[in-house]
């Protein structure tokens, strides 16, 4: 039987979200559970620096904190360290490895294992000799594996290999963009020139970590990784409990994936509750466009930005190199994409005298569906969809709208499908999207970005943001309404950043537009008036 080694990172690629700051109960359950299903290696966390900051304990996973834990004799523990770090420190490599490790003889950890990129390989190799001379067994990870052409992945693994220190050869699928194909592919290049054990690192942005860790065990990996329920930085890793199932199925190595299932179902989901990590449209673009996944985390966590704005930074970056993170890059992305004023199309008298009503995504929708579509039948306004929705019946709306250029995107197959008018800004609109949409009949109504703005022209609008509730809003206040109804805005919760950003930026418009008559229909949680159908 072909012997796979299982490693789980959860406590260090799951300190993303958390700041390596585990709670004592859920560590002790971790450390039970993942011993009971005898996963091979256990990579307790990073071993940074100390420094002053708010950082967990598994941020430095040092050994005085190591011993305080019950860790599981069956269980070879690992940590993490990040290459430059150690290159970077003023008094040199080997003093930087003697200031935070001692003899593994005096240590409950292992296995160092090395994070790098290429550019700094030739000097990885003094950190692996020097944590070898004190008895460690060292693994090496190579990050942004799908970044680097073949021959230069061989040369590479062929001059670690001469240094006869490192026991695995790790691979990091950093962006999680990778295929099956060219998984196998490196593998066999590995395979090539490496003597030692191989290793695979998989991130879930495509939602490909599993199959992707599957396919390299059948090139030839014999070292995965996998965290309880695929928590770490951006979408994920490759999920544990179903990776212990796969290798089980396939009589891989003897595993008891039974002991992992309730830490997955009652810590471990309550945690993805609150931090939200898991594959996405946001993640899934990230890797498509070899974009660093920090962006879209930090975009997601912040909860000022909303999808809009997330999908704008995202088309911004693609056309940058941001394969590496920077704050000043994401900032500058948020503030791009400004587009024009002047749209095409003129909203003039465009729904005059009759009432508009305004068809949101909220979940009021599906719960008042029956009563909205009675509304809209013995009311006869003129319907605009926000976007798709695919909780009304297609017959019922007239006028569908949006303002973003992913969201169009992503969706452009649906609105080919309607046969219905799309109202959008082809200011902000690429030349691929206009030519995919060509057959659509586009109302071009501009729209610019432009800070702490709102107003509205016929032919378009000044918004802070791409909100596609205030795109429409802005346009109805120049077309001649009577009445303008609300379905499905509903609100956040209380609490929610976006709450309060969006009661500001309704209570700005309310007041700069007293003539108008604004109404919803169903339960909303913003400061507007009510004419409830329920």
């Amino acid at each position: 039987m072909k012997k796979i080694k299982i490693l789980d990172c959860t406590l260090r690629d799951g300190g993303y979200y958390v700041d390596w700051n585990f709670n004592k109960s859920t560590v002790d359950k971790y450390l039970s559970a993942i011993s009971e299903a005898k996963i091979d290696i256990g990579e307790i966390g990073f071993r940074f620096f100390p420094c002053n900051n708010s950082l967990g304990a598994f941020a430095y996973s040092s050994d005085e904190y190591l011993e305080t834990l019950s860790l599981p004799s069956n269980l070879d523990i690992a940590i993490m360290i990040n290459a430059k770090e150690f290159i970077e420190f003023d008094l040199g490599i080997e003093i930087a490895v003697n200031s935070v490790f001692t003899r593994k003889i005096d240590s409950p950890v292992g296995i160092v294992r090395i994070a790098t990129d290429v550019n700094d390989i030739e000097k990885c190799q003094s950190i692996a000799l020097e944590l070898d001379k004190l008895g460690y067994r060292v693994f090496l990870n190579l990050m942004k594996i799908d970044s680097i052409e073949t021959p230069v992945l061989t040369g590479i693994v062929s001059q670690i290999n001469e240094w006869g220190c490192v026991e695995v050869f790790y691979f990091a699928d950093s962006f999680g963009g990778m295929n099956q194909h060219l998984i196998s592919h490196i593998v066999d290049a590995i395979k090539s020139v490496w003597n030692g054990g191989i290793g695979i690192h998989a991130h879930d942005n495509k939602g490909h970590a599993l199959i992707n860790s599957l396919s390299a065990i059948d090139a030839g990996v014999s070292y995965v990784d996998a965290t309880i329920l695929g928590m770490g930085r951006g979408a994920g890793n490759t999920k544990m409990e179903n990776l212990l199932v796969e290798i089980t199925d396939k009589n891989l190595g003897e595993y008891n994936p039974d002991s992992i299932f309730p830490l997955a179902l009652k810590e471990f989901a309550q945690l993805q509750e609150q931090y939200k990590w898991g594959s996405s449209i946001f993640y899934y673009l990230s890797a498509v466009h070899g974009i660093h996944p920090t962006y879209v985390q930090e975009m997601l966590s912040d909860g000022r930005y909303n999808a809009d704005q997330v999908l704008s930074a995202i088309t911004f970056l693609k056309d940058k190199t941001s394969s590496s993170y920077s704050l000043k890059d994401m900032m500058k992305a948020l503030s791009t994409s400004t587009g024009s004023i002047h749209g095409s199309w003129s909203a003039k008298d465009w729904a005059k005298n009759r009432e508009v009503l305004i068809i949101g995504s909220g979940p009021s929708i599906s719960k008042y569906h029956d009563k909205i579509e009675q509304y809209i039948e013995e009311h006869n306004p003129i319907v605009l969809c926000l976007n798709i929705n695919q909780n009304v019946s297609k017959h019922l709306v007239d006028v569908y709208i949006s303002c973003h250029e992913s969201r169009i995107a992503i969706e452009m197959d649906l609105y080919e499908d309607l046969r219905k008018p799309i109202i959008l800004p082809m200011s902000k609109i690429s030349a691929t999207v206009c030519d995919i949409l060509s057959n659509v009949d586009i109302l071009d109504y501009g729209l610019k970005i432009e800070k702490n703005s709102l107003s509205a022209q016929y032919n378009g609008c000044v918004l802070d943001k791409p909100l596609v509730l205030m795109y429409a809003l802005s346009l109805l206040s120049v077309s001649g309404v009577k009445k303008i109804s609300l379905t499905g805005v509903d609100g956040y919760k209380e609490g929610d950043p976006k709450q309060q950003e969006m009661v500001s930026i309704l209570n700005q418009f309310i007041d700069s537009n007293r003539d108008l008559d604004l109404y919803t229909i169903t339960p909303s949680t913003y400061q507007i008036s009510q004419a409830l159908i329920v």
